[in-house]
């Protein structure tokens, strides 16, 4: 935990007391995680400590969208901090074309010394790694997203499962909760972190370091240490209760493709309860696991000048919507917790409530330690952060292609807020199926305008937002610079 008297920034002032030298920088990464599962993020139930430090003594987005809702193409976005539609990769089994580049390479070729340990869920690109070290596995093989290994099984463990319908295409029985089966030293979340940790014992001193952690949790399969559990308590765990009125009236992708594979109608209330219950307890786990990597560099000084960073590459459903899992543009599963850290260079104790994409990050990152992010499509936070003032306010954009589900697999479906409205779509088809809220009257999306005459007009604007936002796109991609390889 980082405690307050070690504090040395107090407000935007003491910015200019900053070290010369290139900050550090600890990027700290989940997949999965809804901002609910963090206190910081106003959750009653949720347990984070670690994470709620950094927040109160750096910065939070309280409305940060990734650009895309899925793993592989969020991921593949941000390392490159290019559109999803840009680098061509909408969906989990797309790969990054051979001519890619990683804008993480600027912080090598800078004398940084890189490395991720974990998921990386990324494919393709010219064979050069995004990190100069990368290492570990998403998962440790005790628990798969499926089933318990051998000697292990369900029996015992508290399981919950996503029974999957005979008549579903895509039959996936995941694991929704679960006790983890033996000592938590073994999951992949803290072998990854001790890979982590070795790392930096071992490396160039004299150089400035990029180290990612990039942990599974709370991504299914949602198994908690058993004393994690008591940490939340499930009776405070608000349970969403969507409405026949509000399912009707989705979009058809939702209530024709969503709901027949991920519809949480297969629980009953108590397992929905359950599956919460874990899924918090878990998120706390990780929350833990960054704790410890944080209580290992702090008494060897490699706090003192470095930016540490906490996000996730999308949310999930747990019932809301009346769907589990992601793939969707509704809150839950479309932002994240989005938070910075830095004595010297993050001005202390703000909440940003500007909307803001997440594919901001690596340009935020290279402008804080004084390097260029030519070719990104994203802007800098950087001013905002040294300054403690809102970003300026633009659209926010995420994409997805459903890909290989046998329904509409290459329409490119496109999200876009703009202000209090929030709409989406398929962007390059004339036919009509989409989602239009308004966040200020209706935050839990109950009501879709999309059809409405009244917001007609809405409809319109967003969507000429949508294309003027592709054209910029598209000529910032064609003066994208080709980095060294």
């Amino acid at each position: 935990m980082i405690r307050r008297r070690d504090l040395i920034l107090a407000g935007a002032p003491a910015l200019l007391r900053a070290s010369t030298r290139r900050p550090n920088i600890v990027w700290l990464m989940t997949d999965e995680q809804r901002p609910d599962s963090l206190a910081c993020y106003g959750s009653p139930w949720a347990h984070s400590p670690a994470i709620d430090a950094l927040a109160a003594e750096g910065a939070l987005f309280e409305s940060a969208y990734v650009p895309s809702p899925v793993c592989v193409p969020c991921r593949s976005a941000l390392l490159t901090a290019q559109a999803a539609s840009t680098i061509g990769v909408l969906h989990n089994q797309a790969r990054l074309r051979p001519d890619a580049t990683f804008l993480s390479w600027r912080f090598e070729e800078a004398g940084y010394q890189t490395a991720t340990f974990g998921k990386k869920h990324y494919f393709g690109g010219s064979g050069r790694p995004a990190f100069q070290t990368e290492d570990g596995k998403a998962t440790e093989g005790i628990v798969d997203p499926e089933h318990y290994r051998a000697p292990f099984s369900e029996e015992g463990h508290d399981v919950v499962k996503y029974n999957a319908r005979p008549t579903q295409k895509l039959r996936r029985n995941w694991i929704l909760a679960g006790r983890f089966p033996t000592d938590e030293d073994q999951s992949a979340e803290v072998r990854n972190l001790k890979l982590a940790t070795s790392w930096l014992e071992g490396r160039d001193q004299s150089k400035p370091f990029l180290l990612r952690l990039s942990i599974n949790a709370p991504h299914t399969p949602v198994v908690a240490p058993a004393r994690c559990l008591p940490l939340i308590d499930p009776d405070r765990i608000r349970i969403p209760e969507p409405t026949a009125r509000q399912l009707e009236g989705q979009p058809e992708r939702d209530r024709r493709i969503l709901r027949s594979f991920e519809g949480s109608d297969v629980l009953t209330p108590a397992q929905l309860r359950q599956a919460r219950h874990y899924y918090y307890a878990r998120s706390a786990f990780a929350d833990a696991v960054f704790a410890r990597l944080l209580d290992f560099l702090r008494p060897r000084g490699l706090l003192d000048n470095t930016i540490v960073v906490m996000m996730s590459d999308h949310g999930a459903h747990l019932g809301d919507q009346g769907l589990l899992q992601k793939q969707t543009f509704y809150e839950q599963v479309a932002t994240v917790p989005y938070v910075f850290w830095s004595r010297n260079h993050v001005a202390a104790g703000r909440r940003f409530r500007t909307p803001v994409n997440v594919n901001s990050l690596l340009p935020t990152l290279l402008d804080m330690a004084g390097l260029p992010a030519g070719g990104a499509q994203e802007a800098s936070l950087a001013p905002s952060l040294r300054s403690g003032k809102e970003p300026p306010r633009k659209p926010v954009i995420s994409e997805i292609a459903f890909g290989y589900q046998g329904w509409r697999d290459h329409d490119r479906q496109v999200m876009i807020r703009d202000g209090e409205f929030k709409m989406s779509l398929f962007a390059d088809s004339s036919e009509p199926d989409g989602a239009l809220y308004d966040l200020r009257r209706d935050p839990e999306e109950r009501n879709n305008l999309f059809g409405n005459s009244a917001h007609r007009s809405t409809v319109q604007r967003l969507t000429r937002r949508i294309a003027e936002w592709d054209a910029n796109r598209t000529r910032s991609a064609d003066r994208k610079p080709v980095l060294s390889k």
